[in-house]
C-alpha cells in the first residue's frame, strides 16, 4: 500500500473511531443517568456540540487528505530534494570504508555451496542501508557517487553500478560520524548475519575509519524521464 493511501485510510479510520467513541460514550451515559437526558433542550445542545467537534476534526483531516491527493505522483519529498541537491556537489569529511569480497578460491567449506562464497547484490545493499541508518551524509560504491537514482544490479560475480561493471572486492565509502557509522553497522541484524558467513565461509570483510574522504559530484542524470506515445495521423 502506498503512503498516500495509508494516510487516507488512517484518516477515515480516525474519523470513524472518533464518531463511534463519542456516540458510544453518550449512549452509555444515557443508560446510567436517564434523568439527566430528560431535558430535551440539554440533549439537543449536547448532540450539537458533539457534531460540531466531529465536523471540525473531519475538516482538518479532509484538508490533510487533499494535500496528499493533490501532490504529484512520484514527486520527490523534501528529503529527496535535499539529497538530490547534495549529490550534485562535491563533499568531504570523515567517515568509514567497508570492503566486501568473495571467499578465497580453491576450497569449498563443508556444507557450503558456491552461492554461499560470493558477494551478492543484497550484501551490498544491506551494507549501504546500515550506513544510511547510521547517518551517512554521502556515499560511493566502487567510487560511484550514490544518488536517489542509482541502480545496483548483480550479474554472476560482478555488479553493475549505474550500468558500469565491477568485479570484487567491492568498496563502499560513507561520509559521516565514524563512531556512529561503525556502531550502527556492527549492530545491524543483517550485517550480523553477514558476519556469520564471514566466520563460517571466509567471505571478505574490512571496515576502516577514514579521517578524510572526498567525493566528486554525481555524474549520472538525476532527471526522471517518462516514455511518451507519439500521435500518428490516420
Amino acid at each position: 500500500m502506498q503512503p498516500r493511501k495509508v494516510r487516507h485510510t488512517a484518516a477515515i479510520l480516525t474519523v470513524t473511531i472518533a464518531s463511534g467513541l463519542l456516540f458510544s460514550i453518550s449512549s452509555l451515559n444515557e443508560r446510567k443517568n436517564p434523568a439527566g437526558t430528560s431535558d430535551l433542550t440539554t440533549l439537543v445542545h449536547t448532540r450539537q456540540a458533539q457534531v460540531a467537534a466531529l465536523d471540525a476534526e473531519v475538516g482538518a483531516l479532509d484538508a490533510q487528505i487533499q494535500n496528499f491527493s493533490t501532490s504529484q505522483p512520484g514527486a520527490p519529498t523534501p528529503d529527496e530534494d535535499a539529497f538530490t541537491a547534495k549529490s550534485t556537489r562535491p563533499v568531504s569529511g570523515p567517515g568509514v570504508q567497508i570492503t566486501l569480497n568473495d571467499a578465497p578460491p580453491g576450497r569449498i567449506p563443508a556444507g557450503a555451496t558456491p552461492n554461499d562464497l560470493v558477494i551478492h547484490q543484497q550484501d551490498i545493499e544491506d551494507t549501504m542501508n546500515a550506513l544510511w541508518a547510521g547517518g551517512a551524509e554521502a556515499m560511493t560504491v566502487q567510487g560511484v557517487r550514490i544518488t536517489n537514482r542509482t541502480v545496483i544490479r548483480c550479474i554472476g560475480n560482478v555488479i553493475l553500478v549505474d550500468g558500469t561493471s565491477f568485479s570484487p572486492p567491492f568498496v563502499i565509502q560513507a561520509i559521516g560520524d565514524p563512531d556512529t557509522l561503525r556502531a550502527t553497522v556492527t549492530a545491524n541484524p543483517r550485517m550480523v548475519n553477514y558476519q556469520a558467513y564471514v566466520s563460517k565461509y571466509g567471505l571478505g570483510w574490512d571496515m576502516q575509519t577514514k579521517d578524510s574522504l572526498s567525493f566528486a559530484p554525481a555524474t549520472t542524470s538525476l532527471t526522471v524521464n517518462y516514455a511518451t506515445v507519439e500521435e500518428t495521423n490516420g
